[in-house]
């Protein structure tokens, strides 16, 4: 009883497209415009078809008389009205290929002829004919995880050799939102590779087959995908203040074990600005030699792993400063004494190993400046003794301290003292 319902229907399905073939069609045939239905003209035999999954192939016996001029092709699908969907100018014409139909699909076709003096004649009768239906999608499919910047995608050689080429379609966020990113030519081509990925994103994947005649497969079954997350972002980051022209900066790494090749170090003069590249390290801590005082630096430090990929810089900023000036030495007195100016100060807080004494003098019309360095004293109050003055002559004093490491001191301020005469 099963196997008599699609007969029935089928047989059912003949009927309704040969009623098509009445008179009610021959009298309102398509496409007619300036020519005239001739009933006595001669109608075309043995219509067949061939099938194919999105064309059917159409072939009759030709009408070869003179007064033939060529063929009219008529379709009807979906069990509606029929349309004229081609005009052949030749008597000899016997064949013609109807292309871009849709899979699994049924169509009516009809053949009649017209004539050199625009007469047409009856149709032909009914000829169904079905499209096959749609090739199956790719299988074994798979995709693979843990890629640097990479997603890789695998599948088996399509079985049939209608095949021409796969269609590789991505999902960024939901499984509707399907973009087509590539066609790869080839049937035996089965790898793709997608480099337009974002790290530690996870995406869909689904893969279509495309036949020589342009149908394409369903989608092949869902997979899905992550590529290789970045580092972790180093924020223990730490800087030295103390250290004399140089600053040693270290860190924390969060990562696993084994997981990083090297580490970026980045700096900047200025916290809130464009940190540049300064050095790369295997170890996780770094020496900037700056060769000078005071000066303060800002760092970065981000983790790179053996594929290249660098973790973030984030927010976490480290500042640094090289050994600075300490606060100089403050002067008590400054005064001319048995033909001497004595000078006397107290030490700095500062850790002090000497002390540099800059002197300066107008002598004519040159001003002099002289340095008497390495002048060391371990009092609590020190006491500079400068025999060589001259009368007439007003002279001007500041001190400096220098530590064990060479770092100067602020100056201090600085003292003048007015030499008139000496006496004999």
């Amino acid at each position: 009883m099963k196997r008599l319902i699609p007969i029935t229907l089928f047989l059912g399905l003949i009927l309704l497209f040969s009623g098509c073939s009445s008179k009610d069609f021959q009298t309102s045939i398509p496409g007619l415009n300036n020519l005239r239905l001739d009933m006595n003209l001669p109608t075309v035999k043995n219509l067949k078809t061939v099938n194919a999954m999105s064309e059917i192939a159409i072939e009759w016996q030709p009408i070869t008389q003179s007064y033939v001029a060529g063929y009219r092709i008529f379709r009807s699908e979906n069990g509606g009205g029929y349309k004229l969907i081609k005009i052949l100018p030749d008597r000899y014409s016997a064949h013609y290929t109807d292309t871009n139909l849709k899979p699994n699909s049924t169509y009516v076709y009809k053949v009649s002829i017209f004539t050199k003096d625009n007469r047409v004649s009856p149709t032909s009768t009914s000829e169904i004919s079905s499209t096959k239906g749609r090739i199956n999608p790719p299988v074994t499919v798979e995709a693979i995880s843990g890629l640097p910047n990479r997603i890789k995608l695998l599948w088996r050689v399509h079985p049939n050799p209608v095949v021409k080429a796969y269609i590789i379609e991505r999902s960024d966020e939901a499984k509707s939102n399907w973009k087509r990113i590539i066609i790869l030519r080839n049937r035996l081509n089965v790898e793709y590779i997608d480099k337009g990925v974002l790290p530690g994103r996870t995406y869909d994947y689904r893969i279509r087959a495309k036949t020589f005649d342009g149908v394409v497969s369903g989608p092949s079954k869902v997979m899905s995908a992550h590529s290789k997350a970045l580092p972790q972002t180093i924020t223990r980051i730490n800087a030295t203040d103390n250290m004399p022209k140089q600053i040693q900066i270290t860190w924390a790494d969060p990562n696993p074990q084994g997981s990083i090749d090297h580490y970026n170090v980045y700096s900047s003069a200025f916290k809130d600005t464009i940190y540049t590249f300064l050095a790369s390290t295997k170890e996780t801590s770094y020496v900037d030699k700056i060769n000078k005082d005071g000066v303060v630096r800002y760092y970065q430090v981000t983790a790179v792993d053996p594929d290249g990929l660098e973790s973030p810089k984030g927010v976490v900023v480290a500042k640094g400063k090289t050994m600075g000036y300490g606060t100089g030495p403050q002067i008590h007195t400054a005064v001319l004494r048995n033909n001497a100016i004595i000078l006397t100060w107290s030490p700095p807080k500062e850790d002090i190993a000497s002390y540099t004494i800059v002197k300066k003098y107008w002598d004519g019309w040159r001003l002099r400046k002289l340095k008497i360095v390495d002048f060391k004293s371990d009092k609590p109050v020190v006491r500079f003794i400068d025999r060589k003055i001259k009368p007439n002559t007003k002279y001007t004093y500041y001190v400096i301290g220098v530590n064990h490491v060479g770092i100067p001191t602020e100056p201090s301020q600085a003292v003048t003292v007015e030499v008139h005469d000496l006496n004999r």
